[in-house]
């Protein structure tokens, strides 16, 4: 009998159904299940200029949330976890004050892995671009990447010699194809104690387009530090191909946290963000920055913003 491609497939995804079986069989401890809430309060004042310089002075929410994580101890070296996030319009926009942002849930089966289901972050976001993403409002624009986060995912971790291996995979039938929409792997480590290294790879199998990408953060000293990625759009049906770089340096003097950053698309537009955020006590902060686009052609324009964040 001829082995096809999909038959190992699904004796493989049988095989690893079984084992998880197996371990979730073991008998439960008596402990019950921890749950934990959190969220955060950001409102800010911007104002910013559109393509024509004229600018707009607005008061509003900036990704205020609330969550839940939840874990279960299932058997010795086996756990299981969920989490439940969602956005909390402080202004409630269309009269619609919540938006989903996070909504999984999952199985740590220790050595073998960590598996988990549902509307997720992405995994290329996780190793290259959040290593630029620290300004609370502006910052991290010239990167090229598919998404921040998506439903219908389902993702595998593991860790293999010191390298966080992180796999995505995304099916949505709504796109009308059959199969797997969009895939992701990226991994991670640290090269020393001060250096974290991050590669990624996305796969958007519907629109035929591959972003690439390497993330670097590096810490100088307890206060300073320094983080850079390089990502890379290529659209298959038109053979194009378009590259940025960001550079971000971040030191905190006293609590106030100061950042500069620089990013530039190639033959696109270029933006420099500036900003600071100040703690006052262990969950409330302020913060400011200005961010100036310069495009490859058209009006140069600056954006501004002032803010308030209550973490708990």
């Amino acid at each position: 009998m001829k082995i096809t491609k999909k038959k190992t497939t699904i004796g493989a995804a049988i095989i690893i159904a079984l084992v998880v079986i197996g371990w979730l069989m073991k008998p439960k401890p008596a402990e019950a299940a921890t749950i934990d809430v959190y969220g955060q309060l950001n409102y800010m004042l911007n104002n910013n200029e559109d393509a024509n310089g004229v600018s707009t002075l607005t008061a509003e929410d900036n990704t205020s949330r609330i969550g839940v994580k939840i874990a279960d101890n299932l058997a010795e070296g086996v756990d299981a976890f969920a989490r439940v996030e969602v956005a909390v319009d402080a202004d409630d926009t269309g009269s619609a004050p919540f938006n989903s942002r996070l909504a999984f849930a999952g199985v740590d089966l220790g050595t073998m892995g960590v598996l988990s289901a549902g509307r997720q972050n992405s995994v290329f976001k996780g190793a290259v671009t959040s290593k630029t993403d620290v300004f609370p409002e502006y910052g991290n624009s010239a990167s090229q990447k598919l998404f921040s986060r998506d439903s219908h995912t389902m993702t595998y971790s593991n860790t293999f010699g010191g390298v966080k291996i992180d796999n995505l995979v995304k099916v949505d039938g709504t796109t009308g194809k059959s199969g797997m929409d969009v895939f992701e792997s990226a991994a991670s480590f640290d090269v020393s104690n001060s250096l974290n290294v991050g590669l990624a790879y996305s796969d958007d199998k519907v629109n035929d387009i591959q972003y690439t990408g390497t993330g670097l953060k590096y810490q100088i000293s307890d206060v300073t530090t320094i983080g850079y990625t390089h990502t890379i759009k290529d659209v298959q049906s038109t053979n194009t191909e378009t590259s940025a770089n960001e550079v971000v340096a971040s030191r905190l003097v006293d609590d106030t946290r100061y950042s500069v950053g620089y990013g530039k698309i190639e033959d696109g537009t270029a933006y420099t963000t500036v900003g600071a955020e100040k703690k006052i006590g262990d969950n409330f902060s302020l913060y400011g920055a200005l961010q100036m686009e310069d495009p490859a052609s058209g009006v140069d324009t600056q954006d501004m913003a002032v803010g308030m964040k209550l973490k708990f």
